[in-house]
């Protein structure tokens, strides 16, 4: 059993995501800041509806991959128990390629529960894609950006 703050947002297998569009705007707000490097951020909302966001700081900047600092992350957490909220997903920037989860994407994904997405910047329209993890993979998933408060 998962603790609370821990979301589960494909719990039934027709859940829709949706994703607020302040978040919406703010998280490619914050992408395109960082490009050319990778951004990352935790999701985080109740059941299945994102409200908010923790930019992610990394432990290094790359071109290609994101990496956590371990404090950062765990701090992270704790905010998301204390504001009795739930961590509902990842979301981080391609900037160079595709929305598509790479293979240390996948090799690296520890969260089966949780949503994946990645913003690719690639284009001069950004691309938005959500994943959810099934059978040793990443499938794509529907979401819709909605007016939450």
């Amino acid at each position: 059993m998962n603790p609370r703050w821990l979301g589960e947002p494909f719990a039934f297998k027709d859940n829709k995501l949706c994703l607020a569009r302040k978040v919406h705007k703010r998280l490619l707000a914050e992408a395109q800041e960082a490009f050319p490097y990778e951004y990352s951020a935790l999701l985080t909302g109740r059941g299945t509806i994102i409200t908010g966001h923790i930019p992610m700081s990394s432990a290094g900047k790359s071109l290609h991959t994101f990496t956590w600092d371990g404090a950062a992350f765990l701090k992270a957490l704790t905010t998301i128990r204390e504001s009795d909220l739930q961590w509902l997903g990842v979301l981080h920037s391609h900037p160079s390629s595709p929305p598509i989860p790479s293979r240390r994407d996948s090799d690296e994904w520890h969260y089966p529960s949780l949503s994946y997405w990645i913003v690719s910047l690639a284009s001069s329209q950004p691309q938005w894609r959500v994943y959810q993890w099934q059978n040793g993979a990443f499938e794509a998933r529907s979401y819709t950006v909605v007016d939450a408060t």
